[in-house]
């Protein structure tokens, strides 16, 4: 993928749910201050409710994507936010100039179905925080992981170890993103092929029996059989509040419990904890790049290139 100059565009579209401009204001100053400019989509800001408030018609959504893979400019498409909606476009979305101008795709939840689409076709993508901060913000590190990529970095973290993880190392190219996306896209042309990858998962508000539901039908489908490792994200705003001491936390251990039961057959290397999804401090994936993954009892390295 390209490195990112000063004076080169990133373009903003909204395919999933709606937002306002304020929502997304300390992005665009960031980019800025980078001295890269930036071009917003048409339909935006729009609102379209059907069972959910989209930021515009699935027709206007889909308009917005196509204009971002199609711009001649652009070298990142920066999505406003998730939430649901990503789904309803992917099959109407024609990639044949997206890959004459190609450019990095950055967002996280819902982007999912993006990230995996683009994935299968061994295309590059930047699985890391949306224009618009959850209510709590991000850290800096979550924009910097960011822009580390954009101007063409290898991402390299070390991380604290957990008592769910499993030593070993490996090294292959990360997939995956959020676990609800991508039980979704079970079966479905934007299925990435997991076989000798390392698996990311993330989530948030879901219930535990959904995720052990979940983890279920993709071990069935043959999902898991080949992967080389897997990296636990952020598990967080899980089940019920009153009920789960856990809840506001970014790391759940009662959802890792479920995790782990699941990947115990998988004699694998296994992280537990790695600062990616629904949380303050969410860090850059490049998605479709090559992992090198070192678990040990003292720490975890973990070095993702381009």
């Amino acid at each position: 993928m390209i490195s990112l100059k000063k004076g080169d565009l990133i373009v903003i579209v909204a395919p999933a749910g709606v937002v306002q401009f304020e929502q997304i204001k300390s992005t665009i100053d960031k980019i800025l201050s980078k001295g890269w400019n930036y071009e917003i989509g048409k339909n935006t800001f729009n609102h379209y409710t059907f069972g959910y408030n989209y930021s515009g018609t699935p027709q206007e959504r889909a308009e917005d994507m196509q204009w971002a893979l199609d711009h001649p400019k652009a070298k990142a498409i920066w999505c406003a936010r998730g939430g649901y909606g990503g789904v309803q476009i992917i099959d109407s979305l024609n990639f044949d100039k997206f890959k004459k101008y190609p450019k990095w795709l950055i967002g996280y939840s819902d982007n999912t179905v993006f990230h995996q689409h683009m994935n299968r076709r061994k295309i590059q993508t930047l699985h890391a925080t949306v224009c618009k901060p959850l209510s709590q913000g991000h850290s800096e590190e979550s924009y910097l992981s960011i822009f580390d990529v954009l101007e063409g970095k290898s991402l390299q973290y070390n991380i604290p170890p957990s008592i769910f993880n499993q030593i070993g190392e490996c090294k292959g190219i990360i997939t995956g993103g959020n676990l609800s996306i991508l039980y979704s896209l079970i079966g479905s042309k934007s299925q990435d092929n997991y076989k000798n990858k390392i698996l990311f998962i993330e989530d948030w508000y879901e219930n535990y029996y959904h995720i052990d539901r979940m983890l279920i039908a993709m071990e069935r489908a043959g999902i898991f059989m080949g992967i080389k490792g897997l990296i636990v994200g952020a598990f967080t705003k899980m089940d019920d509040e009153k009920n789960n001491k856990n809840y506001h936390e970014s790391f759940d251990e009662d959802v890792y419990k479920i995790i782990s039961e699941r990947f115990k057959k998988y004699d694998i290397p296994k992280i537990f904890g790695f600062p990616s999804g629904h949380i303050y401090d969410n860090r850059a994936i490049i998605l479709g790049g090559m992992i090198n993954l070192q678990v040990d009892n003292l720490k975890v390295v973990l070095t993702n290139k381009i």
